[in-house]
């Protein structure tokens, strides 16, 4: 049977839902909200009112990542409206695409919801589903069992939703066509690339042009503002380098969480469901257990022929061994209540009407030490890191407060050692504190700066410092003797900038005017083969040659600027310059075009073509759902 699979899928169906919730990200909340003063309701949608719990959940989970990024700061009220906002616009989104769902009876069998879960990478080893992993992750999750079921079944009636309105929307053939012979589309393409290394080492700026580049870019040369830090680390993987372990130690542990190695008891049985909730479908139930009560019947036999569950009739309607959490609450009830080869039904369920009958019990056990012993040491070694680190991250606050201006008593106190940086500043190579901005922060507030030991400062999960720091030096400028020669090469840039950008022009228009590449290359230095080793300082040159619109060979922006040019005229050629991206220059010449292929890649054109058309028919299909729906909000939720 399904439910030991379907009852659990809560967390993970969010997954699914996602692509329907970013069409919304473009509507404000004010745009589809009717903000409501009630006290009774949180969020509704047509009257449908959304769970509170969620939302808040939602919004907590947002401030957790908000606090992480501004770190000590107050996070600003207008982000936090913004939040609130987004997470409105997701629920009221996937609430009105469910709505709809049902209103037009979308259809979700049990087998697609069990192939669903049984597709999610997560719960895969090996490429196959695997039930300890799926039953792992639910357990970490804290799952229902009791609503899981439904709400996966509500996600993938959504989907077929989606998927309806994605497969309406087409493109016409000329559009795949014109589309694919652009896709195709190869252009006769020659080029130079003209290195600003060459016009930088030719550059020699007077003293006028240094002194003028120094005054221009002043706040550049000024030193950084800078302190004497110190601090204390307090790391959890040094906890965990610390921890030894012994037998005596691991069966203790082992009776401590005893619990976390029963395995419950398990019971196989075999089922025939009659699907439908009214009388002729538990009338029709009362028939086969009539049959299956029988002297010698063949359940398995009755199950192949009369049950309507897709994924167990074919095996004669084994479910196999499984555990009371498995299985609705209904159907639990009765499994669990029987003896092996009792028959029972009808029993009502949301599925339908099942005849029941017991084949096997498991009791439950408990697994011995020895079979869960690797398993058991790794959960001590991590349980006991973090349990000493907890007592230290508990202590670190009180010792920093009362240690004053000292790091000393709270290395000594918690073993461990005050680190220096003599020149800390904000983004100093190599230095993680360096990159945190609550660090910074507190390392030029006024009470560090005073002298006070900082509070205790998170970098990261399980890396915790404290600090001091003393000796601030503010910025200063320097004078120009100081940084003469960042200054000179700074005007140096300029002139090459200047004289690359020009001699590229130059280039372009040469050979726009007919002239040969050869003869308008004279005087651009040496010269080399495209993708050939070269100097520096060589102008490298690629002659004519048919290229793709994508080519790796050919710098990107220079092949980006080459297939925007307009087509050529016959007989002449579409030039002009273009700056690479690594401060380099080339000019190119575009003489023929040559359209692609209308009908080669006409299948993954129309795929393509066909998916953005359906986007945007499904956005336009929300936008019509929201444009009339009633929408009541009490934003006093989040608070």
């Amino acid at each position: 049977m399904l439910q030991w699979i379907n009852d659990r899928m809560k967390v993970i169906g969010w997954i699914f839902i996602l692509p329907l919730i970013l069409v919304f990200a473009v509507w404000g909340v004010q745009g589809i909200v009717n903000f409501s003063t009630s006290q009774d309701r949180a969020l509704k949608v047509n009257g449908s009112e959304v769970n509170p719990e969620r939302l808040r959940q939602a919004y907590q989970q947002q401030l957790a990542q908000l606090g992480q990024l501004y770190g000590d700061q107050e996070v600003p009220a207008d982000i936090k409206k913004q939040s609130q906002d987004r997470i409105v616009e997701e629920f009221v989104s996937t609430e009105l695409i469910d709505q709809k769902a049902k209103e037009q009876r979308y259809y979700v069998s049990d087998k697609d919801v069990v192939e669903s879960i049984q597709r999610y990478p997560g719960f895969q080893v090996g490429g196959a589903f695997n039930k300890d992993a799926y039953l792992s992750l639910l357990k970490a999750q804290g799952l229902s069992v009791a609503a899981f079921e439904a709400e996966q079944r509500e996600l993938l009636r959504s989907r077929a939703l989606e998927t309806g309105v994605f497969i309406s929307a087409f493109a016409t053939p000329a559009e795949i066509a014109r589309a694919a012979a652009l896709k195709g589309e190869q252009r006769e393409i020659a080029y130079a690339v003209l290195p600003l290394a060459r016009y930088f080492a030719a550059a020699h700026p007077d003293e006028a042009a240094v002194k003028a580049y120094y005054e221009a870019h002043k706040a550049s040369f000024r030193t950084p503002d800078t302190v004497h830090l110190q601090y204390v680390a307090l790391r959890a993987q040094d906890a965990e380098k610390l921890v030894t372990v012994d037998e005596a130690g691991l069966r203790g542990y082992y009776e401590s969480v005893k619990e976390r190695y029963i395995e419950p008891e398990q019971r196989r049985a075999r089922h025939i469901l009659i699907q439908g909730q009214d009388e002729a479908a538990k009338k029709k139930a009362e028939e086969v257990y009539a049959l299956a009560t029988k002297p010698g019947a063949d359940f398995a036999a009755l199950a192949k022929q009369y049950s309507q569950d897709a994924g167990s009739s074919a095996a004669g309607g084994d479910l196999g061994f499984a555990e009371r959490s498995f299985f609705v609450g209904p159907f639990a009830e009765a499994v669990f209540s029987m003896q092996p080869g009792d028959v029972r039904g009808p029993v009502k369920t949301e599925f339908g009407y099942h005849v029941i009958k017991l084949e096997a019990v498991q009791p439950g056990k408990v697994k011995p030490f020895d079979e869960v012993r690797a398993e058991i040491e790794q959960d001590y070694r991590k349980a006991e890191a973090e349990r000493r680190f907890g007592e230290a991250q508990d202590k670190l606050p009180d010792l920093a407060f009362q240690s004053g201006g000292s790091l000393e008593p709270v290395a000594k106190a918690l073993g461990l050692k005050v680190e220096d940086v003599p020149n800390f500043y904000q983004g100093m190579p190599g230095n993680e504190l360096a990159a945190s901005a609550k660090v910074v922060q507190a390392a030029f507030s006024a009470d560090v700066l005073a002298g006070q030991n900082s509070k205790p400062l998170e970098l990261s999960p399980g890396n915790v410092v404290v600090i001091r720091a003393s000796d601030r030096r503010p910025p200063a400028d320097q004078p120009l003797e100081a940084v003469r020669g960042r200054a000179t090469d700074g005007a140096k840039r300029e002139i090459a900038e200047r004289e690359a950008a020009a001699a590229a022009r130059q280039l372009a228009d040469a050979i726009a005017r007919g002239t040969p590449w050869d003869a308008a290359l004279k005087g651009y230095g040496p010269l080399a083969a495209a993708g050939k080793t070269a100097a520096a300082t060589d102008t490298t040159y690629a002659p004519s040659k048919l290229l793709p619109r994508r080519d790796s060979t050919v710098p990107t922006e220079l092949l980006a600027a080459a297939f925007a040019a307009k087509a050529p005229a016959a007989g002449k050629a579409a030039t002009a310059p273009v700056k690479l991206a690594n401060g380099d220059v080339a000019a190119f010449a575009v003489t023929a075009v040559r359209p692609g292929d209308a009908n080669a890649s006409a299948d993954a054109t129309r795929r393509e073509l066909n998916a953005a058309e359906g986007q945007a028919e499904f956005a336009a299909y929300l936008e019509a759902q929201r444009s009339h729906a009633q929408i009541h909000f009490n934003p006093s939720v989040f608070e």
